[in-house]
């Protein structure tokens, strides 16, 4: 999935502190979780991560809305690992995020600089520890960074901080990366569209083993919906849908008409 965007947007929106916030996992792989954190909501409103998107079946005799989006699936699978490129220790790396199945348990992602391949997975494990003491991610035998946000309480979702330091013995350079900006790079890495006159971004990543060991044979797709404190992501079994058979899934109001191709690419149609 998408974690990126849901990693992401577990590493750009934290838990607040009491009474402001509290940290999202939008954005990606899963988107997602990817990715990536999106500050959540106040405890009154709904949660950033929405349940499971549940394909209904297109009726023949419902009205077609306007395609909107078309998704060609191998050139955005995992764009969510690449969310940022930083030196970290004697190297340079891309820094992702990712996610389970059940977009439950989420991951940092490190791949050398321009690569494919290898993927060094680090759990974060619980996610309230990046706003308090930090999380230490193993990216090599001989590297390991510190990942900690600091909340902005006058604006938690783009103006908070990710802290990134060398620690235990590691020699390299920090970073501090506005959570605005990781936004950005989850929007930037995802496919954009409107729908009902609000605009989505949509990331689609494998996901991780349930044991944490690598990556499963299975994928899920992450829609974005960036609001505020009122910004949402839905996740979506790449499994819950029937090759080249049109299915709908509301989006808390707004809806779409989703047809997964056996030619590989997701188009995405307005529904209402």
């Amino acid at each position: 999935m998408t974690r990126a965007a849901l990693l992401l947007l577990s590493l750009t929106a934290l838990p607040a502190r009491a009474g402001v916030s509290e940290a999202v996992k939008l954005g990606g792989a899963q988107a997602f979780r990817a990715a990536v954190a999106v500050p959540a909501p106040p405890a009154a409103q709904e949660p950033v991560l929405q349940p499971a998107l549940t394909p209904l079946p297109f009726s023949p005799r419902a009205p077609r809305g306007k395609q909107v989006g078309r998704v060609v699936l191998a050139e955005q699978l995992d764009k969510q690992r690449a969310l940022l490129a930083r030196q970290l220790g004697a190297k340079p790396w891309d820094i992702g995020a990712a996610g389970d199945a059940g977009f439950k348990n989420y991951y940092l992602t490190f791949t050398p600089a321009g690569q494919p391949a290898p993927v060094t997975l680090a759990p974060l494990g619980d996610l309230n520890r990046l706003r308090g003491e930090g999380v230490d991610a193993r990216v090599d035998a001989t590297t390991v960074y510190n990942f900690k946000v600091s909340i902005n309480i006058f604006n938690p979702v783009r103006g908070s901080t990710l802290n990134i330091k060398p620690v235990k013995g590691t020699r390299g350079p920090g970073h501090d990366v506005k959570t605005g900006v990781m936004l950005d790079a989850v929007k930037a890495r995802g496919s954009v569209f409107k729908a009902s006159g609000k605009e989505y971004w949509l990331h689609y990543g494998t996901d991780v083993k349930d044991d944490g060991s690598g990556f499963a044979d299975t994928r899920s797709f992450l829609f974005i919906h960036e609001d505020g404190m009122s910004s949402k992501a839905w996740p979506l079994a790449e499994s819950a849908l029937t090759p080249d058979a049109a299915a709908v899934v509301d989006l808390g109001g707004p809806k779409l008409r989703l047809t997964l191709t056996s030619g590989g690419e997701l188009l995405i149609a307005d529904a209402r």
